[in-house]
């Protein structure tokens, strides 16, 4: 689990097993997030930032999660403007952004 990597994830549909399909929204890759919990509580198309650990053909959490939408990503470049100098596929991996998405989350509640 020590390679689990952020993401900012949006709900597609519900698997058909157990679980959701899910698309990471800076790297464009779709999978399966095996959580029965989420699969219950959230709605198609909603976001979310967490930590993701990825084994074998699926997908779990493995962090805290937030509830994600245009709003904090933009509060949390705002908080750290060197961001702005990755590009897109770069910021995901970058861990300033990381501790923004945390930062700005903690400060709305």
């Amino acid at each position: 689990m020590r390679r689990a990597r952020f993401s900012t994830i949006g709900i597609l549909r519900r698997h058909d097993v157990a679980g959701l399909i899910v698309e990471d929204l800076f790297r464009g890759v779709e999978f399966w997030l095996v959580d029965e919990g989420l699969e219950s509580l959230l709605p198609d198309g909603a976001a979310l930032a967490t930590l993701l650990y990825t084994p074998e053909g699926f997908a779990m959490t493995a962090g805290i999660l937030v509830s994600l939408d245009i709003e904090l990503i933009e509060d949390a470049i705002a908080d750290a403007p060197q961001l702005l100098r990755n590009r897109r596929e770069e910021l995901i991996d970058d861990r300033r952004f990381v501790e923004a998405i945390y930062k700005v989350a903690l400060q709305a509640g």
